[in-house]
């Protein structure tokens, strides 16, 4: 048969025909085609009025754990829009009763309002963070864990983004300075408890070695700076020896220019200097 006549035939035969005998061939050749080709019987398929039953979901998940989420968000939006990068905001789940303890196993939270579900990952030792929003989308917002109410505590730290080799006399003022602008001028009187006063900068380290360096007159000078005997180390547990600290307030005689030289493998971490804890 020619290509034009094949064409022309099996222009008369429907797909499905030609598909049959394809099968039947190849059943003819092997049995175990034969047994493999035989089609099962499709399963009936739902009227296409019948509605879809999916399975329900439950969460164990409940709103209103703390406070309304607004508060801490007026809080964080100020840090990151007007703390000029100076701040960083740490966040740790603990135990109620026990800070210095993690939050029970399986603990989860989220933030919840009428339209959002936005879960919060939380590592093993408890440690979060914390998105911000706009004042539309935050009003009804609030948290939310599937721990009963009383069993958490949350632990809030303002910590400093300045590495310690980078800390220098004019970055300890913008610090104190930013910080009792943000506190007086900025931030609601609701949030004010969560951001004490700052009157400087800790500088803690394994041993009480930290020098001052700067150039003036063309010579290169180094101050020692002093151990603190009555500063401990803000993160050092009740009961436990605290590492070496100075305390720079800014008010030092000391040039801008001047800067910590940490010694090296000393290990040495800044923190915020605050004045109370308590709301004024």
């Amino acid at each position: 048969m020619k290509p034009q006549q094949f064409t022309r035939a099996a222009r008369r035969f429907p797909v499905a025909v030609l598909a049959l005998a394809l099968i039947g061939a190849l059943a003819a050749c092997d049995p175990v085609a034969a047994a493999t080709a035989d089609p099962a019987p499709a399963a009936a398929a739902p009227p296409a009025s019948e509605a879809i039953a999916l399975p329900s979901v439950q969460s164990d998940m409940k709103r209103g754990a703390s406070f309304p989420y607004k508060r801490l968000n007026d809080l964080l939006s100020k840090l990151r829009t007007e703390g000029e990068g100076l701040f960083v905001s740490r966040f740790v789940l603990t135990d109620a009763k026990d800070s210095s303890k993690p939050p029970p196993a399986g603990t989860k939270l989220a933030l919840m309002s009428d339209d959002d579900y936005i879960p919060i990952p939380v590592d093993d030792k408890g440690r979060f963070d914390l998105p911000t929003f706009s004042e539309q989308r935050v009003k009804d917002m609030d948290f939310g864990t599937n721990v009963p109410k009383g069993d958490l505590g949350v632990r809030l730290s303002i910590d400093l983004a300045t590495p310690p080799e980078m800390l220098d006399m004019a970055t300890v003022r913008r610090i104190v300075s930013v910080g009792q602008r943000l506190r007086t001028e900025l931030l609601p009187w609701y949030v004010r408890w969560m951001f004490p006063q700052i009157d400087g900068v800790i500088v803690c380290s394994d041993q009480a070695q930290w020098n001052l360096d700067w150039t003036e007159g063309g010579q290169r000078l180094r101050l020692p700076l002093p151990s603190e005997a009555q500063q401990r180390e803000p993160e050092t547990p009740k009961g436990k020896p605290s590492r070496a600290c100075t305390v720079l307030t800014g008010q030092e005689q000391w040039p801008d220019a001047a800067l910590l030289q940490p010694q090296p493998g000393g290990n040495t971490k800044l923190y915020v200097k605050l004045r109370n804890s308590r709301a004024s």
